[in-house]
């Protein structure tokens, strides 16, 4: 058996179709596979993973790199502010700004906040929860804005920018993390998810995309 740790949502959109794969080639190969705050994930390899799939900030990242994700602001579509009776104002320029983050310990979570904070942007945690489908529907609701990655961007939601009055956010490292003495299975996985992650294809067959640099004038790095 190997045990996989990743993060919420590349367990939800990028990892599913990546291990159907695999385990088509290698039925006889177990995996089981954790999602949640991947922070901690790297030091419990060997105790409780095999391998881990965390997102670190950008360049900092130890283990294998296998992609880099831009963070971005994202809200809901026009559909969501026109069934909002109570409030008319568009969601971005609220104040203070209602958010839906995932708790603490999450990389997007602090960078939201720190980002808020600098920008001296008034805000209010509206909604927390470890649920990626939670956080990501009470923002297609228009009830706060979120963090995404830009490379998995949910297709009900509309990406924020500093034209909306967002402040910039940071890039993060998606790497792969391997046990000391991994056993073949396990060698095998990792080197299928990290060929496949690496090709960038994956997740745009799962979810939408967004271009990053488009969203900054200063052109950051796309990362899809």
């Amino acid at each position: 058996m190997v045990r996989l740790g990743v993060m919420d949502d590349y367990g939800t959109f990028v990892v599913p179709p990546l291990l159907a794969s695999f385990l088509a080639g290698y039925p006889l190969i177990h995996v089981e596979m954790e999602t949640g705050l991947t922070s901690s994930m790297p030091a419990r390899l060997g105790e409780a993973f095999d391998l881990v799939i965390a997102m670190h900030p950008e360049g900092r990242g130890e283990g294998e790199f296998l992609r880099r994700e831009q963070a971005v602001w994202a809200a809901g579509g026009s559909q969501a502010f026109e069934s909002q009776a109570f409030d008319s104002q568009v969601l971005e320029e609220q104040e203070p700004l209602p958010v839906a983050l995932y708790p603490q310990g999450c990389l997007f979570r602090k960078w939201a906040i720190e980002a808020l904070d600098a920008a001296k942007r008034p805000w209010r945690l509206a909604f927390v929860s470890h649920s990626l489908a939670a956080v990501e529907a009470i923002a297609a609701q228009g009830l706060a804005v979120t963090v995404v990655k830009a490379g998995i961007f949910p297709p009900k939601l509309r990406a924020l920018s500093d034209r909306d009055g967002m402040p910039s956010l940071p890039a993060a490292d998606i790497c792969l993390h391997r046990a000391a003495n991994l056993s073949q299975a396990g060698a095998l996985l990792a080197d299928h998810l990290r060929m496949t992650i690496r090709n960038g294809t994956p997740s745009k067959r799962a979810r939408g995309s967004v271009n990053a640099a488009s969203l900054e004038p200063d052109g950051i790095i796309d990362c899809l």
